[in-house]
């Protein structure tokens, strides 16, 4: 049995090592060297943009970055690097614009990006990429040619469309393309039912501000009478997602001319709603942020987060939440599973009383970045202050608190905070690992002046 048992391990054993032996061999180099490596030896490099807290990140790690034979091709083919992109990498994100993870990318040695995609579908055929990349970079058509030519044939149609074509390929967001190209195409009448298709088959897309949102409009009846009842339902979700679609791409390109266009047309249309939380005071404040008007985001913070703090009275506020934790606690207890009790512990420090503070930090820690004196200093104060009698020893409270702190140069007190604060926080918290660093960047810098 146990000779049976060892053949088993070893065999095992061997096949581990067949699919995960030596895997892609990520140099641990600044990105500057791994330039200067790459023009030395004519070789692209390759890059995987990940976070810490990116579960798909976690995916290829563990599986197609251990290929023996992924390993092989591209340990011979390319310089390879991972970057963390919150961390040694977040220069080399932001010169790249990199907002979504994992990004793969590959530029060559004089940092232009050759070829990319976003996602883990990479993953599933990594030589196949790599393989794009290399006739990528012989190609008069690699991603950094194609960027270059873009403001220069924007009246060129047949462009435009391999343009957002290829951008769809390298799994890079298509609008920028496919507005370029709706502008001067002659392929489609713009109230056909193929231009009715193409704008469907495009709708993640589709922008408030763009020629793809005007044709919409324009026939949005026309193209009702035109569809399958199918197609009817898709169009009603393409009108109502637009905006949210909108304000989540203008927040992550922080843009303040989509931003501004979002804010109009809500002004513009009251039955269009907005994500949970999302008011056109909230928008507005990311207009003045994006536009770094920063002085009339303060403004309007301080109008906004008073009138949050006078809504309701604590006394109410209180009353209610006791109604709402008493419905949603029926037939539920603590340790049933870790999602029940966070929802339970949400709705008994208060489900009103958490938007409120969720509201309220948000702006204030966006406020703290831009206090230019006392008087604001003191207004931040009286925020977090409000938010300690609604939920004491909240963990988004708590860890402004020690940011505050450790500001001030009150780095104990701050380290206590923070430890509060990241010990509090629920597994949920998508960026935990990045309060546990800033953490840990207060307790070495205690170290240094001890």
């Amino acid at each position: 049995m146990k000779t049976k048992k060892s053949i088993v391990s070893v065999l095992f054993l061997l096949i581990t090592q067949l699919f995960f032996g030596q895997g892609i061999d990520f140099k641990n180099i600044p990105f500057e060297d791994a330039l200067a490596l790459a023009k030395t030896n004519d070789k692209l490099i390759f890059i995987d943009f990940h976070t810490e807290w990116c579960g798909p990140c976690k995916k290829l790690a563990k599986g197609p970055f251990k290929e023996q034979k992924n390993g092989e091709f591209y340990n011979k083919n390319f310089i390879n690097l991972k970057l963390d992109a919150e961390k040694e990498g977040k220069d080399a994100a932001q010169r790249y614009q990199v907002n979504a993870f994992p990004t793969l990318m590959f530029v060559n040695g004089d940092g232009e990006i050759v070829h990319k995609g976003v996602g883990v579908e990479n993953g599933y055929d990594m030589i196949g990429f790599g393989k794009e990349a290399l006739n990528a970079s012989n190609s008069k058509y690699s991603w950094a040619k194609l960027q270059e030519m873009f403001p220069q044939r924007l009246d060129d149609q047949e462009f435009l469309k391999l343009y957002y074509v290829k951008m769809e390929e390298f799994g890079v967001d298509p609008a920028e393309g496919i507005d370029a190209w709706l502008k001067v195409q002659t392929e489609f009448d713009e109230s056909s039912r193929e231009m009715m298709e193409f704008l469907l088959s495009k709708q993640y897309s589709i922008f408030a501000g763009t020629k793809a949102e005007a044709i919409f409009n324009s026939n949005y009846d026309h193209f009702v009478s035109l569809a399958t009842e199918r197609q009817k339902t898709s169009l009603s979700r393409l009108k109502s997602s637009m905006i949210l679609k909108s304000i989540n791409a203008a927040r992550k390109k922080q843009d303040p001319k989509l931003m501004r266009v979002v804010i109009d047309r809500l002004i513009e249309n009251s039955d269009l709603k907005t994500p949970s939380g999302d008011n056109v005071h909230t928008l507005q404040m990311d207009y003045y942020r994006y536009s770094q008007d920063y002085t009339a985001f303060k403004r309007l913070a301080e109008r906004y987060v008073d009138s949050l703090m006078r809504l309701h009275p604590i006394s109410e506020i209180r009353e209610k939440d006791v109604l709402y934790y008493t419905n949603y606690s029926k037939n539920k207890e603590f340790g049933m599973n870790k999602t029940t009790d966070i929802m339970l512990t949400k709705y008994k420090e208060g489900k009103i009383a958490n938007e409120l503070v969720d509201g309220i930090i948000e702006t204030a820690t966006y406020y703290f970045e831009y206090l230019a004196d006392k008087k604001e200093a003191k207004t931040l104060n009286k925020w977090i202050e409000f938010c300690d009698k609604l939920i004491p020893e909240k963990y988004l409270v708590d860890n402004l608190k020690a940011d505050i702190l450790y500001r001030d140069g009150k780095i104990k007190k701050a380290i206590a905070l923070k430890t509060r604060a990241v010990d509090n926080m629920p597994f949920t918290v998508k960026k935990k690992v990045n309060y546990q660093h800033e953490l840990e960047v207060m307790k070495q810098s205690q170290r240094k002046t001890n």
